[in-house]
């Protein structure tokens, strides 16, 4: 779902800061031989050339807590997706 609702506003073009918090995962798959993960996420815009934001690694859980803070340029909120990817540390 892109960032600005379409029906919002007629604006072309406006380029602003989107702030996301990663706050935690439940139950995510286990990754590991001995049945655990070492997850984190990766954050990015659709369309955007920047690299992607990436939380830190949280080792051994399938349930981590990141409390991260992030801030995003948008430069097309009516075309720009927000996009979230968790992987497993050891898996990439």
């Amino acid at each position: 779902m892109p960032i600005l609702d379409a029906l919002v506003a007629p604006i072309k073009k406006l380029v602003g800061l989107l702030h996301v918090k990663v706050v935690r995962a439940r139950k995510l798959l286990k990754m590991d031989i001995l049945g655990a993960s070492d997850p984190y996420v990766k954050l990015s815009l659709s369309g955007e050339r920047l690299p992607a934001k990436k939380t830190s690694i949280k080792m051994k859980t399938l349930d981590p807590e990141w409390n991260e803070d992030f801030k995003l340029i948008v430069k097309d909120p009516k075309s720009q997706v927000l996009q979230l990817h968790v992987y497993d540390w050891e898996k990439v």
